[in-house]
């Protein structure tokens, strides 16, 4: 009964530490309500997703890019540690439907990443003293505006799952107008490993569960995994790299036929099974290109080629997981999750008549 009561406490002394602030919310983009400025994070059971509000019932407006912009995502850590960040996507018309986002699923990565971090090394799961509007030392992720969706309106869903310590499901959401831009196929949705506990390594640390939709409440109503206890691994049902979901049907892969029933792949959120089987050939697979002509991407600076594998890849290391770099004047390949270790990818072109440039000032590239 005593340890019962001492894990309770824990808990509860999660939620009170910053209970004000709502543990997370997107900073920038701004999202539908502004939940930077009023420091409110979506969860339930008060606020259930799939957007901080329904659509027509926020302050902020659309904003218009093209397909293939970067989209720098911003979130504070607010004392919360572990967790994932779900990415999906869906036209604003069905963007009150849960299902829709689940059916539009962009990419999965860790909530810790980014450069936030908690004040003590010592405390991997402790505090930090950052602001709650996420101005300093923010968790960041910069994502590619899908080259499938069509022109007219869009909603990006931030999703955040598995945090510390018996958190819920917490949801942001940010309405695009989408026009112009390069057209591509749809991309099956994939998973980036690597936060502050496993830097450059293909897991995340979470708490209580490894997918959306079952910790709908809080304290989490549902777990998956033992109330409280720290995990690490991948999200559940997905690959790294751009792989095959399991979904229950045949999967959409990088080198089909494009899409055309507007209905990506899903990620399954049901009972606990094996994640679908990693690829096994050795190839990885990058998001698509940045192809606007201002749009930033991580990076290293350096152009030396890296020592091939023996598959005829060549290697990164994971302090440059996720990173790019200029290979000629108008290419470019990222350092991502290979069969063996991190690898580079297959060469990148910049859209037609734009150059590679690294950036001096930080570990970017830009296509201009």
């Amino acid at each position: 009964m005593f340890s019962s009561k001492l894990v309770l406490f824990g808990i509860l002394l999660g939620f009170l530490t910053i209970g004000a602030y709502g543990h997370s919310y997107l900073t920038n983009p701004t999202s539908r309500s502004n939940q930077k400025q009023s420091v409110t994070g979506c969860r339930g059971p008060g606020c259930l997703g799939p957007c901080d509000v329904a659509n027509g019932k926020g302050s902020t407006k659309a904003v218009t890019i093209a397909r293939g912009a970067s989209i720098n995502l911003q979130w504070p850590r607010n004392n919360h540690a572990g967790g994932f960040i779900r990415v999906a996507w869906t036209q604003t018309a069905n963007s009150d439907n849960a299902a829709s986002f689940d059916a539009g699923v962009q990419e999965i990565f860790c909530h810790e990443r980014g450069g936030c971090k908690p004040d003590s090394a010592s405390n991997p799961n402790g505090g930090d003293s950052n602001p709650a509007d996420g101005s300093v030392n923010p968790c960041q992720m910069t994502i590619t505006a899908p080259l499938h969706l069509t022109d007219g309106t869009w909603t990006l869903q931030w999703a955040w799952f598995g945090g510390a310590f018996a958190l819920g499901d917490y949801y942001s959401c940010v309405d695009y107008v989408i026009a112009g831009g390069p057209t591509g196929a749809q991309q099956t949705p994939f998973y980036i490993g690597g936060d502050y506990s496993y830097p450059g390594q293909n897991k995340c640390k979470f708490f209580n569960t490894d997918r959306l939709h079952r910790c709908v409440n809080e304290p989490c109503n549902n777990p998956v995994y033992p109330l409280n206890q720290e995990q690490s691994g991948p999200a559940y049902g997905i690959t790294a790299a751009s792989s095959s979901v399991t979904t229950g049907s045949k999967p959409v892969t990088t080198g089909s036929k494009p899409v055309t029933t507007g209905k990506p792949a899903a990620i399954t959120t049901g009972a606990k099974s094996n994640p679908a089987t990693p690829v096994t050939t050795g190839r990885s697979v990058t998001p698509s290109p940045v192809t606007t002509g201002s749009a930033a991407q991580p990076s290293v600076t350096s152009t030396t080629a890296q020592p091939e594998t023996s598959g005829g890849r060549t290697i990164c290391s994971a302090s440059t997981f996720g990173y790019q770099e200029c290979v000629t004047a108008n290419t470019y390949h990222t350092c991502v999750t290979g069969r063996d270790g991190p690898l580079w990818s297959d060469v990148q072109s910049c859209q037609v008549g734009l150059t590679c440039h690294p950036s001096a000032t930080a570990n970017n590239i830009y296509c201009y």
